[in-house]
C-alpha cells in the first residue's frame, strides 16, 4: 500500500488518496491483487456465492487472478474492470481541473452506454479471459468477476440491458456483474456463459 512521503504515518486520507484515482474509483485501488480479490469477494457474496479461502495468485501465476471455493467447487476466479477508458481519462481531467478551481469541459463528453454496447462490451470481456491460458488448476468452475463503476449503468438500465441476452465462453463457466454502490446496496448480476 503506498504513502505519500509528506504524510503522516497514520494518515488514512492519505493513504486512501494515493491508492484510488479521481474518478470510476468505487472499486479501484491501486495495489492490483487486493482491489482483484476485494471485487471479487464483495461481488460473489452480494452475487449469492458462498466463499471460501478465496487467495490471490502471484503475479506471473496467473491467469486466474484469483482461486477459491465457491459454493463448495474449487474454482478460478479472473476480474477485470468494465470502463469506458475515454471517459475515464476525461472524468479525471475535469476532476484535476475542479481541484485547480478552472473551469472543464471534459466531463461533457461521457458514453451513455446503450444495450448493444454493454453486451458486446461484456462478451469482449468473456473473450479475452476465455483465449489467456490458465496457468492453476484443475478448476470445476472459471467465474468472470466484473466491477463497474460505470455513471450511466444503474440496476433498473442494467437490468433491462441484460434481460434475455447470452454469452458464449469455452472458458468461463459464470459471469458476475457488479455495479458500484446504488440506493443502499451494489447490485450484482448472475450469468451463466456457455
Amino acid at each position: 500500500m503506498s504513502q505519500p512521503e509528506d504524510s503522516p504515518p497514520n494518515d488514512l486520507g492519505a493513504v486512501v488518496r494515493a491508492n484510488t484515482r479521481e474518478a470510476n474509483a468505487f472499486w479501484f485501488w491501486r495495489d492490483r491483487p487486493i482491489m482483484e480479490r476485494r471485487a471479487a469477494l464483495d461481488i460473489l457474496q452480494v452475487g449469492g456465492v458462498k466463499v471460501a479461502d478465496l487467495i490471490s495468485r502471484k503475479t506471473g501465476e496467473d491467469p486466474p487472478d484469483c482461486e477459491g471455493v465457491l459454493d463448495g467447487r474449487f474454482s478460478g476466479v479472473e476480474v477485470t474492470e468494465l470502463v469506458d477508458q475515454e471517459t475515464l481519462q476525461l472524468s479525471i481531467r475535469a476532476t484535476r481541473d475542479r481541484e485547480a478551481g478552472k473551469q472543464s469541459r471534459h466531463a461533457e463528453a461521457c458514453l451513455v452506454w446503450d444495450r448493444n454496447t454493454l453486451l458486446t462490451e461484456l462478451q469482449a470481456l468473456i473473450d479475452r479471459k476465455d483465449r489467456k491460458t490458465q496457468k492453476g488448476g484443475p478448476y470445476e468452475r472459471y467465474a468472470l468477476v466484473v466491477p463497474t463503476d460505470e455513471t450511466f449503468l444503474d440496476r433498473d438500465i442494467t437490468r433491462g440491458f441484460l434481460e434475455g441476452a447470452t454469452f458464449q465462453s469455452k472458458l468461463v463457466t459464470d459471469v458476475f456483474f457488479g455495479l458500484s454502490y446504488h440506493d443502499g446496496c451494489c447490485p450484482v448480476f448472475h450469468f451463466a456463459a456457455s
